[in-house]
């Protein structure tokens, strides 16, 4: 749904759910249930690629998720999406397991520290996104711990959404 060489550094892309006969698919109607929306994954793009967390914070190619991926461009400058997608790339390999994603989602459910902390073990696809703009300045969304559909409503995103009729 969205054409790879549109896309510019610092563009959030948001993905919808894969067929529910995989391990994937399952996790991705999960995450529809829970957050009541299409997305189910988000990553950023930097120079000729992708940057997302999925096992590990990743590199992957452009056209990846073109089929079910939503492109959004970012209301920031030039230099603050320079800063979040150097930010995110800066992060690859930094792991992100099932173990940490469970502890993370106590954190958030309970909204107390675990083991006296006070953020995630490690960065959610989302979280990535999010943080990488933090880090340059920019509130995509107030959400401590964002889902996808946090980031999809964010005003800063810029392009359209599947609930409206657009494509």
């Amino acid at each position: 749904m969205y054409d790879p060489k549109t896309l510019a550094p610092g563009d959030v892309l948001l993905m919808t759910g894969r067929p529910r006969l995989t391990l994937g698919g399952l996790l991705d109607a999960a995450i529809e249930w829970s957050t009541v929306s299409p997305f189910v994954h988000a990553a950023i793009v930097a120079e000729g690629c992708m940057v997302e967390a999925l096992w590990t914070v990743t590199r992957s190619p452009l056209d990846k998720y073109a089929g079910d991926g939503w492109a959004y461009r970012v209301q920031a400058t030039p230099e603050q999406a320079q800063a979040a997608w150097g930010w995110a790339t800066d992060r690859v390999g930094q792991r992100y397991g099932i173990a940490e994603l469970m502890d993370d989602a106590l954190f958030d459910a309970a909204h107390i520290p675990l083991y006296g902390r006070v953020t995630p073990h490690r960065l959610t696809c989302s979280g990535l996104v999010s943080v990488a703009y933090q880090k340059a300045g920019v509130n995509l969304t107030w959400h401590p711990f964002p889902s996808p559909a946090d980031l999809s409503f964010s005003p800063l995103l810029l392009g359209p959404r599947p609930w409206k009729g657009a494509a």
